[in-house]
């Protein structure tokens, strides 16, 4: 073969190798290099959404700082709690930024994505509840499973002596699997007022509700239109009767704040926890790094990174059973999921003492 042939055949392996190297930029390389995360940066749930992003990039910070020569980029975008924007930013991150992992935080964003997550099928760390019922598939809920809270709600009220309670609930597929696990763990008759999410006026809905004689009003519903619901009493000049909230109350609880502006209107309300036990080490990395302390779900941020880090494998078979086998301890607590993949709750029934909820 004389040196012109070798030549050309040298230069042509080489084109090859480009192109293909071009056209196929999927990591390879066995270590975890790029994570998305799909949080809920703009509209009315942004403070939410932004505690959790702020823990996660914290953990990115931390590992970036212990791993120099294995850095990972986290690439934010925002559904503003919108499934149209989720279903936009889950086709960026997977087709364009070509993520390896992905930590998604809103429920109309898991909704939108749902069924191409399946295909695709890499492992999702999921922050809010899914719509669907949880079944055995690749998306991980990080907030402990709260159908068991609904349940234990349900007991409760039932033991405490409530006869007559009324169950205010978000016309929603999650929030009507709450209210049905509510019902059944109170085991009796309960009446039903079903208020849509686009909801504005709620006065007939306050007015039936007041004159029902209730002794007890359970509130299963999204954040805002709770707020709005409760605040309408004050507006129409009506007692606030005695309130019982899920642990939907408690992870919105800023937001009936910013509403209702005195929550100590809410003292007396009893709401169904899921206990939350964030490390002080914790605490003091996010003062830190942010000048001020944690706010609410920021720990289960934080841990969702650490938790792709140590079970990430880009088989994705073997890394959905390196998720199903976890036994983590974060800065949130023990993190073991059930057999669809919900984290295993720790539930406290607690009340509103001078406008917070005692822990």
């Amino acid at each position: 073969m004389n040196k012109k042939v070798l030549l050309g055949i040298i230069v042509i392996v080489l084109i090859v190798t480009a192109v293909f190297t071009i056209g196929n930029n999927s990591n390879d390389s066995g270590e975890l290099k790029k994570i998305g995360m799909i949080s809920i940066l703009s509209g009315e749930y942004a403070s939410v959404g932004q505690e959790m992003a702020n823990g996660f990039l914290l953990a990115q910070e931390v590992y970036n700082k212990e791993n120099p020569n294995n850095q990972i980029e986290v690439i934010a975008e925002d559904d503003g709690f919108d499934s149209k924007k989720a279903l936009s930013a889950y086709k960026k991150l997977i087709d364009i930024d070509q993520v390896d992992a992905l930590f998604n935080i809103s429920t109309p964003s898991i909704e939108a994505i749902y069924d191409l997550a399946q295909t695709d099928g890499m492992p999702i760390l999921q922050m809010g509840e899914q719509a669907k019922e949880p079944t055995d598939d690749v998306v991980y809920g990080l907030f402990p499973g709260s159908l068991q809270a609904e349940i234990d709600l349900g007991n409760y009220l039932r033991e405490q002596g409530f006869k007559n309670p009324l169950v205010v609930y978000t016309i929603h597929d999650t929030m009507i699997r709450f209210k049905d696990a509510m019902i059944k763990g109170y085991g009796g008759k309960v009446t039903e007022m079903g208020i849509r999410a686009d909801e504005k006026d709620f006065r007939t809905h306050v007015l039936k509700a007041s004159e029902g004689n209730y002794d007890v009003v359970v509130m299963l519903s999204f954040p805002t239109p709770g707020a709005q619901f409760i605040a309408e009493y004050r507006k129409m000049g009506l007692k606030i009767p005695q309130l019982a909230f899920d642990a939907s109350g408690q992870t919105g609880f800023a937001d009936y704040k910013r509403i209702l502006g005195d929550s100590k209107i809410l003292d007396g309300t009893i709401v169904a926890t899921l206990r939350s036990d964030t490390t002080e080490e914790f605490k003091k990395l996010y003062q830190e790094k942010y000048s001020k302390a944690p706010g609410f779900l920021a720990d289960i941020g934080y841990d969702a990174f650490n938790i792709i880090v140590e079970t990430y494998d880009t088989d994705d078979k073997k890394w959905n059973d390196n998720m199903k086998k976890l036994s983590y301890q974060g800065a949130n607590g023990l993190y073991k999921f059930d057999t669809v993949g919900v984290r295993l709750p720790d539930v406290v029934i607690t009340k509103v003492v001078n406008g917070e909820i005692s822990q």
